[in-house]
């Protein structure tokens, strides 16, 4: 019996051993493909469908039913920027004009690590591939919500780059059936998408809006935000970093011991053994190497370049790259992800429309933008938030770090908000706390840490919206006198600006009426002395 339970306890621990491994292997972080992301517990709860995730996770929603959802999606896999294909191809340009370790002169001869300069920031076919297949498997999990097929009963919207406009049209037509075909077209503010069965005349077309990124405030605030997030973050007196030093964590952590011992593995690796002479390598072509490791798995699968990485030297980079994120877009700076309250708000504002009954409400929302989306998103969520800012210094505190780029933010991540009516056939109240939400990141389930337990109250929800995103009025929190041109989203006059107005006249005239009282009063007191 003892030697029973002594081996259940073992194989327990091996299992959680493994588990946590697999967990704390380094990845690539945003240049993660979408699958390479995943452990392989996770990988297959994304074929389970809502019910099945319920029996799970939470039993709670069991004898619910889903009335609508709301997505955010990142792009699919792409082509690194102009500027990053450039330093890859003079980098291997100089691998191959230069004598090197034979058993790495394979990359002298691989066609696959030269990328075409043309095709920067495009999206890939294995990119392609993700969308269409993330299309397909969310809408086997909640078929229920698309038994109609009818595009028109779900809204699309995308940022008006190429590798976000792509990405809509893989996952429209993988969202409708094989048997259908879809073709496209882009005009300045809109991508039409027009989808046909083969076996019908009918055809479907689906308006997708586009803005300039300058003024998308829902999908790339960042950048319509950035003169206001420069001037706000520089002149905030309660973060301990200014956003100059913020901004060169990353920049400081290259300069450490760390990425100094990435530099010298790599030299030592990449020389030709007992030759005098090293190869020559700086810091930054370190980090670019575990760079083009990343987009190669993501583009084609296989990379040349890993083979010279050891998991130490990815988990550098790794971390190089998380406290780039960390203090440009993430938990760094308040403002990093407030600016992002537009799109919560647009979220709340979508399960208001489901909860009233309000006509012709779709019944799926999908937005397809970038990681410098997703990051805010999750932050105003309050996930992935670990106990101590992330700095260049801490690099050997933070191997189990919760903020880790290559699960938050991989290719293709994705953020959806599912809506649960859960109230009994009995029960016609329209009262707020019937509805659930359940948070799917990934395509898996994760709790938010200001619900209670589980899924979220509806009520519960809006209340940390509220909370979190304030007025949402970038004139007052994040814009001064000399904003920069005006990138800002104009004042709102809303109930708060009321209440606030009503306030200060009241105070007002309570201070006038004092005033008057004591100038009266001081009247009578002179005219007193004076008689007497």
């Amino acid at each position: 019996m003892e030697t029973k339970r002594a081996s259940v306890v073992f194989v327990f621990l091996m299992v959680l051993t493994t588990v946590q491994c697999e967990l704390l292997m380094p990845k690539y972080s945003t240049k993660t493909s979408y699958d390479l992301s995943f452990n392989k517990s996770n990988i297959l709860k994304r074929e389970l469908s809502w019910q099945q995730l319920a029996t799970e996770f939470s039993p709670e929603l069991q004898t619910c039913n889903p009335v609508g959802l709301y997505v955010v999606y990142r792009h699919g896999s792409r082509y690194p920027s102009e500027k990053d294909i450039k330093k890859f191809n003079l980098f291997l340009e100089r691998a191959r004009n230069e004598s090197i370790n034979p058993e790495f002169e394979y990359l002298q001869n691989d066609t696959d690590l030269e990328i075409p300069v043309n095709l920067h920031h495009k999206l890939s076919e294995s990119g392609k591939l993700e969308m269409n297949h993330i299309a397909k498997r969310m809408k086997k999990r909640f078929a229920d919500l698309f038994q109609d097929q009818l595009l028109t009963n779900y809204a699309f919207q995308s940022s008006n780059l190429s590798r976000t406009i792509d990405s809509t049209i893989s996952f429209i037509q993988g969202f409708v059936d094989d048997e259908t075909n879809c073709s496209s077209a882009l005009t300045e503010d809109e991508l039409l998408v027009t989808c046909q069965k083969s076996s019908s005349s009918m055809r479907e077309t689906v308006v997708v809006p586009l803005h300039n990124k300058t003024s998308d405030y829902l999908l790339r605030f960042f950048d319509a935000y950035e003169d206001c997030l420069k001037e706000q973050v520089d002149s905030d007196e309660d973060d301990e970093l200014t956003r100059t030093d913020q901004m060169r964590e990353d920049a400081k952590f290259v300069e450490g011991k760390e990425v100094a011992g990435m530099q010298l593995r790599l030299s030592q690796k990449l020389s030709v053994p007992g030759a005098r002479e090293k190869f020559n390598i700086s810091r930054e072509e370190a980090i670019d190497i575990a760079k083009m490791c990343g987009y190669q798995l993501a583009l084609f699968n296989h990379s040349g370049w890993c083979n010279l990485l050891s998991d130490e030297d990815l988990r550098i980079f790794e971390y190089k790259q998380d406290l780039k994120h960390y203090w440009k877009r993430g938990y760094g700076h308040r403002v990093n992800y407030l600016v992002g309250c537009n799109l919560v708000r647009d979220i709340a504002s979508y399960f208001g429309q489901l909860t009233t009954g309000l006509a012709d409400t779709p019944k799926g929302v999908f937005k397809f933008a970038h990681a410098e989306t997703i990051v805010p998103l999750e932050c105003l969520m309050g996930l992935y938030k670990d106990k101590r800012p992330l700095t260049a210094t801490s690099y050997q505190d933070n191997h189990s770090r919760l903020f880790r780029t290559s699960w938050m933010t991989p290719f293709a991540a994705n953020i959806a908000f599912v809506l649960f009516n859960c109230s009994s056939e009995a029960d016609d109240t329209n009262a707020l706390t019937k509805y659930k939400l359940q948070v799917f990141m990934n395509e898996v389930p994760v709790d938010l840490p200001f619900c209670r337990s589980g899924p979220c109250d509806l009520v519960e929800f809006s209340t940390h919206i509220r909370e979190v995103t304030g007025e949402c009025n970038f004139n007052n929190t994040c814009c001064f006198e000399n904003c920069g041109g005006a990138r800002c989203m104009p004042f709102q006059f809303n109930e708060w600006t009321i209440f606030c107005i009503s306030v200060a006249a009241v105070a007002f005239v309570a201070w006038m009426l004092i005033l008057m009282i004591e100038l009266r009063y001081s009247g009578a007191k002179y005219t007193v002395i004076k008689n007497h």
